[in-house]
């Protein structure tokens, strides 16, 4: 999808998982036989694999099973992995007019939550003119990160929701917002746990959380695209869960002032942007990104930002088509600072739990006071065969945070080497790694990770 934008196939903007299926249909479509045998071989390549995936989701009747066993990497990336380990699910897609929908049911084998049977993957969408309803346990991702989102990303599982977006992209036909380009807006609101036991040691679960997240994406020019995104957490036991709750979080009314006392709070909220510059040459393939997610606000505007940054080049050759990246992500408060704010990011008063679903961080799955660097390369063959190669370097909970912080990765200041390679084709997915770590115990313990996976139609 990413290499179908930068070369103009895609107009629409691509920061944002899931897109919308007619958008991305209307795209391909929209390619004629003359302009495909025109385009490069890798690019060709490319368009073929999106036609066939869009081809399989027509109809009602396309029915796979999956089985996978795996031992769980705790930094998880946009890349899809078996979450516990063993897993076997089956799964119906189909679109119908203006109607789309997933079922999926996975078993999962030693569950980390505890809960041994999901519907996580599932859900309904109808669309109404160039607007989507969509309920059911999506998961998504927010930015141009390939390692992680600062606001949210797929680290925590996908939480219950009912989602209203813009299908189709097109420009603003006023002359006054035209120059705003594609764009793409989305909000929904999402059901937290429902109970207030805690796990694994972690801290206490406010129950019956509610999860709200908006996003605005467009793309000014073809080679920029902006994103703007803001999530909160509000209502919850023994808090005030109303209309006028709601408004008050939706306004910015949920910082303790004079006025405010904490106990009145609506909720805790995080915002910020992105940003991904492509070069206008096709001859200089290359692009930089970032990210700042404010986890406070001061005049009206995020503050105290988290920050992730990267570049990529792309190209091909005789083995296929590849893109590299190099990624940085720092998630401690003011982290451009000299001295930032540790023990800051992801958690707040108002909500035991911080910013987390079932034990997981929603957004960046370093949790608070990390450090990671990143080296990616991904090289797709022209049969369709993809090779991955993963280097990561991680300073998690560089300054210890306080006792009972429950931090997701280590206890205390570590030190991480993570070395990952992967392998797909057809219908076989496998990855295998080794994580280097000065811990003697804890989440980050050194040790191997990895999964095999098999998917058959039926």
């Amino acid at each position: 999808m990413q290499l179908l934008a930068d070369e103009g196939v895609i107009a629409a903007p691509v920061m944002a998982w899931p897109m919308a299926w007619p958008e991305v249909a209307r795209a391909v479509d929209g390619v004629s036989p003359e302009v495909a045998a025109g385009l490069p071989e890798s690019v060709a390549d490319a368009l073929t694999r999106l036609r066939s995936t869009l081809a399989a989701t027509d109809g009602i009747d396309n029915i796979e099973w999956r089985a996978a066993g795996a031992e769980p990497e705790e930094l998880r990336t946009f890349r899809a992995s078996p979450r516990d380990a063993g897993e076997l699910g089956v799964a119906a897609t189909g679109r119908s007019g203006r109607w789309s929908g997933r079922l999926e049911v996975t078993a999962e084998a030693d569950p980390a939550d505890g809960q041994a049977l999901r519907l996580d993957g599932s859900y309904g969408t109808v669309q109404l003119g160039n607007v989507a309803l969509t309920a059911g346990l999506r998961e998504q991702w927010w930015g141009p990160g390939w390692e992680g989102s600062l606001i949210l990303g797929s680290n925590a599982r996908p939480m219950p929701s009912l989602t209203v977006e813009r299908v189709m992209a097109d420009p603003f036909e006023s002359r006054w917002l035209s120059w705003i380009g594609p764009w793409r807006a989305s909000a929904s609101v999402a059901q937290g746990e429902g109970s207030s036991t805690a796990r694994d040691g972690r801290l206490p679960v406010r129950a019956d959380t509610k999860f709200f997240a908006a996003r605005l994406s467009f793309k000014p020019q073809p080679w920029m695209e902006v994103g703007l995104s803001r999530t909160a957490q509000f209502c919850g036991e023994g808090r005030d869960c109303d209309l006028g709750t709601f408004w008050d979080m939706l306004t910015g009314r949920d910082n303790t002032d004079s006025s405010l006392s904490d106990a009145q709070q609506p909720g805790n909220q995080m915002a910020g942007y992105d940003l991904r510059l492509r070069s206008p040459w096709r001859q200089l393939p290359v692009a930089v990104y970032g990210q700042l997610i404010g986890e406070d606000e001061a005049g009206g505007l995020p503050s105290k930002f988290l920050g992730l940054m990267g570049a990529e080049v792309w190209g091909a050759s005789a083995l296929g088509s590849h893109r590299v990246h190099l990624e940085y992500a720092d998630t401690a408060c003011s982290f451009s600072r000299q001295r930032p704010q540790v023990d800051c990011a992801y958690r707040n008063s108002v909500y035991p739990q911080g910013y987390t679903y079932r034990g997981r961080t929603i957004g960046h799955a370093l949790d608070n006071d990390g450090r990671m660097l990143s080296l990616g390369a991904l090289l797709v063959r022209p049969t369709g065969e993809s090779w991955e190669v993963l280097l990561r370097r991680v300073e998690a909970n560089r300054v210890g945070g306080v006792p009972d912080s429950a931090h997701a990765l280590s206890a205390g200041p570590d030190e991480v080497e993570d070395f990952q390679i992967g392998y797909a084709r057809g219908r076989l997915r496998m990855r295998a790694g080794y994580v280097n770590s000065g811990a003697a115990s804890g989440f980050t313990a050194s040790g191997f990770h990895g999964f095999l996976e098999w998917r058959q139609a039926l």
